[in-house]
């Protein structure tokens, strides 16, 4: 007799649920169903219901996917700016396409298959966001941080050319990315189902979906106008603290106000400036000084660390989405780095890198009390964050090395995906039930091939471009496996730090023979970086098309049309997604806007490290180790080590979103959602509590939305700021009015959208 199967994510089946599937009355989206999420029975059964079922009712509608990937393209813009602001590619595309379906009254067939659109769209060019921009750090007078003998590492380099070599690269690196977990979809979603954390508020969308006589119509409606008069709002808040309107003395309505305020050495602006709440600090002629950095005097404790919160709606929403637990251990990271690691280095007077010596060539080191000034950040920016990038390495390795058994078993999964398992693929009759698999080895071939010609039509020498296409196929299928299967286990795809390993084993083979592959150094750094950057969009893909086939098994959807709309998301997305991080890039490489790009740094700050040695080798292994330890002990060393990476104004606002989101959830909806569970019962209870938290969801949707729309405004004010015009007497009146007009048509554009879609002016019939 053989033994019970065990897994680590399967779940025991209940009786009930046990006994409605024998009798085969257990479907989409009942009680039963929720009860045995995640049981591997449940999803067997399913498979072979929609096998029967799914081609009357997962429908192809050209029309509804183009306004997914109308929506997805847009909010990838979006969802580059967030990125390059905080290091996380955060997107509400999928909440508001979900809630346009739920307005438009779609089947939850519908609104998923186009939400699939949506989310290749906004995930296509994930790699333009945290690789892509550390070309443009490397090669800008603007950023001595990343100079080598006096100069930028790369110079001379035509970025047009690299990034239209990397969106078309990541355009079929994309395909590549959905085609390869076409083999893991029976495998991972069916047979040993992975939980994916979080993924049933998604299932919970599509289930109000599915029952329009509850209101779901209208309550979707009033969601997307939460979403609209929040965008608004914020949009309005971003104005008062972050548009300069007082132009001669470039200052914000709340910066005047904390001027105003103020005397020559304290005031309210010595604890606001420029967005920032911070420690207290003495003010020169009324302003505070560099952002409330406390300059350096022994007795002062504030002049060893700084501490603030950014007035951000974008860091106090991702931190609602996040929630406690993980905002915590994004800002762990923080009080490592704020609270320990800066004040010790501070204290010891630890001499750093200050430079070159002009007559001897030599490195120039000073003591950081010696250098005066704000030592607090110069500590931060040189011995910190070279520890951050080591932290971001250590964990995504040790995360790969915890995955080895995983790893080991994928080529089983392989195995059986190619075997007698694999499912029926076309049905006679009715057609595709999956994309089929004997397309993988053609696509691989066909990328392959694409690969060696696009990047040796950009200039690399074609056996450089060979490797690297090689790299590439096997990186985005192995590492691509593994990074899936975390964000399988945590709902949390570690794309940053398997990227680091793409770049450390390009750097290596690239720069260590580059004679034999026929590269300078300056060519094996440029395709080193485009290659991440390629690689990085790819698994980026493959977790957005696994997120996606998930839902739809317990919809009755066909894994067909799922891997369908991803694939046709990509292209647009790529191209709007990357072009709007290629301009915001090259903004921030020149001075023109404050973005932190924390990922961007780190790639830069890695390069020159490994191209030049000219990195603190100590800090980076000490860092190495710390976030090889918390990883270990938490599972999430990467979100650590990015946490490190982030002053606390980035970090302090994400925690307070989270603990209020935990907080509002204990207090306020639980005793609402209890109460109804026993007037009502479970099921109305469940209902209640998608709704209100959606409502939350749409909040925070539009804070996200409205900061994003407003910084891409200003980032478009600040390219004119640089021209001609602004030498004009009356040039703030011009740019005052262009900003107003521009946000009053986009107003009257949405206003116009909305209405014709029915969520503004027009009352759903009442059932």
């Amino acid at each position: 007799m053989s033994g019970v199967r065990k897994s680590a994510y399967r779940q025991p089946v209940t009786a009930k649920g046990l006994a409605a599937i024998e009798a085969g009355t257990l479907t989409w989206l009942d009680e039963d169903m929720y009860n045995n999420l995640n049981t591997g029975l449940l999803e067997q059964y399913f498979e072979e219901k929609n096998l029967k079922e799914s081609f009357e009712v997962s429908h192809w509608s050209i029309g509804k996917i183009m306004i997914g990937i109308l929506i997805g393209s847009v909010f990838s813009g979006v969802t580059a700016y967030i990125g390059l602001k905080i290091g996380l590619a955060v997107s509400a595309a999928w909440y508001v396409a979900y809630l346009l379906g739920m307005a438009l009254k779609w089947s939850p067939s519908e609104v998923n298959i186009s939400t699939s659109a949506t989310t290749g769209a906004t995930h296509a060019s994930t790699g333009f966001i945290f690789t892509f921009p550390a070309i443009f750090l490397l090669s800008s007078e603007f950023k001595p941080e990343y100079h080598v003998n006096g100069g930028p590492l790369l110079s001379g380099v035509d970025v047009f050319q690299l990034a239209f070599i990397g969106i078309v690269a990541s355009m079929f690196a994309g395909f590549l990315g959905v085609m390869y977990f076409i083999i893991f979809r029976r495998v991972w979603l069916v047979e040993d189902p992975l939980p994916m954390p979080g993924f049933e508020a998604t299932l919970k969308m599509l289930d109000i979906t599915a029952d329009v006589n509850t209101g779901a119509a209208d309550a979707a409606k009033e969601s997307l106008q939460t979403v609209g008069l929040w965008t608004v709002l914020t949009m309005g808040f971003m104005f008062l603290i972050d548009y300069p309107l007082f132009w001669k003395e470039n200052l914000t309505i709340a910066d005047k106000i904390a001027v105003t305020a103020s005397g020559d050495s304290w005031g309210l602006a010595s604890i606001y400036s420029e967005r920032w709440i911070h420690q207290p600090s003495e003010l020169q002629d009324g302003h505070a000084v560099a952002n409330g950095l406390t300059f350096f005097k022994e007795s002062n404790p504030f002049s060893y660390t700084f501490l603030g919160v950014e007035l951000s709606p974008t860091l106090f929403a991702v931190g609602w989405f996040m929630r406690m637990r993980v905002a915590f251990l994004v800002n762990l990271g923080s009080f490592v780095a704020w609270f320990f690691l800066i004040p010790l280095v501070v204290a010891l007077n630890v001499p750093i890198f200050d430079g070159i010596d002009e007559s001897t060539g030599a490195p120039v080191y000073t003591a950081l009390q010696d250098m005066g000034g704000p030592v607090q950040w110069y500590a931060y920016k040189s011995i910190i964050r070279t520890i951050a990038i080591g932290a971001i390495l250590g964990g995504g390795l040790l995360g790969l090395l915890k995955m080895a058994p995983t790893f080991i078993s994928i080529f089983g999964d392989i195995g059986k995906a190619f075997g007698g398992e694999k499912g029926q693929e076309y049905i006679e009759g009715k057609g595709w039930y999956e994309w089929p698999l004997y397309h993988i080895p053609m696509f691989m071939l066909l990328s392959f091939f694409t690969m060696i010609i696009i990047f040796w039509a950009g200039g690399f020498p074609v056996q450089a471009a060979i490797v690297f296409a090689l790299v590439l196929i096997l990186t985005t299928f192995l590492l691509g496996a593994i990074a899936v299967r975390v964000m399988g286990e945590t709902g949390i795809e570690p794309v940053s730090g398997t990227s680091f390993i793409v770049l450390l084993m390009l750097l290596g083979l690239f720069l260590g023979y580059g004679d034999f592959f026929g590269l300078a150094k300056e060519e094996a750094i440029l395709i080193a970086l485009v290659g991440t950057t390629v690689f990085g969009s790819a698994i980026s893909m493959s977790g957005t098309v696994v997120a996606d086939y998930k839902n739809s098994l317990y919809i009755g959807n066909r894994p067909y049309h799922i891997s369908k709309g991803n694939i046709m998301g990509v292209v647009p997305g790529a191209i709007l997604g990357a072009g709007m991080a290629i301009f915001l890039s090259q903004l921030l490489a020149n001075g023109q806007i404050d973005l932190l790009a924390p990922q961007a740094n780190a790639f830069a700050g890695f390069t020159v490290m490994l191209a030049e040695g000219q990195g603190n080798t100590s800090a980076l292994f000490l860092g190495f180790l710390l976030g090889a330890f918390v990883e270990w002990a938490t599972g999430m060393g990467t979100s650590f080590g990015l946490g490190m990476y982030l002053p606390t104004p980035y970090t302090f606002p994400m925690m307070i979103g989270g603990a209020g989101r935990d907080w509002w959830q204990a207090k306020r909806l639980d005793p609402v959602v209890d109460r109804i569970r026993e007037q009502e019962g479970n099921s109305p209870a469940e209902k209640k509590r998608a709704l209100i938290l959606l409502t939350t969801f749409m909040i925070a949707a539009g804070a996200l939305t409205g900061e994003a729309f407003f910084g891409v405004e200003s980032a478009f004010l600040a390219v004119i700021d640089e021209t001609a015009l602004s030498e004009l007497s009356a040039y703030w009146m011009l740019r005052l009015g262009a900003f107003v007009v521009s946000n009053l048509l986009l107003f009257g554009v949405l206003y116009w959208l909305f209405k014709r879609a029915g969520i503004l002016g027009v009352k759903s019939p009442q059932s």
